[in-house]
């Protein structure tokens, strides 16, 4: 096989709580997450001399090493003492430092392709312990649909699927993932919980009940409360879904994009032409379910 082109989807965390700091520099999460339809777009050539090449549009996104989706592979290449290279190309649509997890969607991407690329024997359970070694959400995109992810985002446990469409907003104004833990303040965490926290717990339920309204009034996000410039425009934002006819909205991630479900598509049609004329970013997605999240088409001769 001389080469793949691979769609991966962005993400949406419907729940999220930050517990605590932990000795490994890490912070305690609990979260709940769900792929949704923006897309990034990679092609992977296998490079027989075992380089490793990482290019991306647009200009300004991480090229190289600084790509996650080259950690990736060396990541995966010691995991399996492959010796093979690979040629990556990232056409990114999922706007970056957002919330939307485009950079670990891209690394769980380049994992699974490589996986097929370089013909590997790899299980389910082990690559997503290489994807831990990534980083925190590249687990959870392996897998896509809604999972809750807890410990620093490796322990996943899926959950029932909403199947609904979202109103996204990304303001110009972007929040620095370290500044935002810095602002929430978190001390030291006290050990692994047993159980889910409330919020989640509540967010749980409603999934479980299927119900798009209980979940939309279950939506939380703990750096809401964060006192940073790009959290007061999502927040201006997640009110402006709202008031356009939301069923309930929050932010994803640290920030600052912000998501508000709408009771379906012709609704979320009009809030969003209500909202474009004010926020730089706007779509219409729909939820993606799980191994739907990552496509994997074949280019070139096999």
């Amino acid at each position: 096989m001389s080469g793949l082109t691979i769609q991966t989807a962005a993400k949406v965390n419907l729940c999220l709580r930050v517990l605590g700091r932990r000795p490994d520099g890490f912070h305690e999460v609990e979260t709940i997450l769900q792929t949704v339809g923006v897309w990034d777009q990679l092609t992977l050539r296998d490079a027989p001399d075992g380089s490793i090449s990482v290019e991306a549009a647009p200009e300004d996104a991480p090229q190289g090493e600084e790509n996650l989706c080259w950690k990736a592979t060396e990541v995966l290449a010691r995991h399996t003492n492959s010796e093979r290279g690979v040629s990556i190309a990232v056409e990114k649509t999922i706007p970056m430092r957002s919330g939307l997890g485009g950079g670990s969607s891209d690394a769980a991407a380049t994992l699974a392709g490589l996986v097929r690329l370089w013909h590997l024997d790899i299980s389910p359970g082990d690559l997503e312990t290489v994807a831990a070694e990534v980083g925190s959400d590249v687990p959870f995109f392996l897998r896509g649909g809604a999972c809750l992810a807890r410990g620093h985002g490796e322990r996943l446990m899926s959950c029932p699927e909403p199947s609904a469409c979202l109103v996204l907003i990304v303001p110009e104004q972007r929040v620095p993932t370290a500044q935002a833990y810095a602002a929430l303040g978190r001390g030291a965490t006290r050990g692994r919980r047993r159980g889910p926290t409330r919020p989640v717990q509540r967010l749980l339920e409603a999934l479980g009940q299927g119900n798009l309204a209980a979940v939309s009034s279950a939506l939380h996000n703990d750096f809401e409360k964060a006192d940073l410039r790009g959290v007061d425009d999502a927040l201006r934002a997640k009110a402006d879904l709202v008031a356009g006819g939301c069923l309930g909205a929050g932010m994803s991630g640290s920030g600052s994009a912000v998501f508000g479900i709408a009771a379906g598509r012709a609704e979320a049609d009009d809030i969003a032409s209500r909202v474009q004329g004010t926020w730089p970013w706007v779509e219409v997605v729909q939820t993606v379910s799980s191994g739907e999240g990552i496509r994997i088409m074949t280019s070139g001769n096999e």
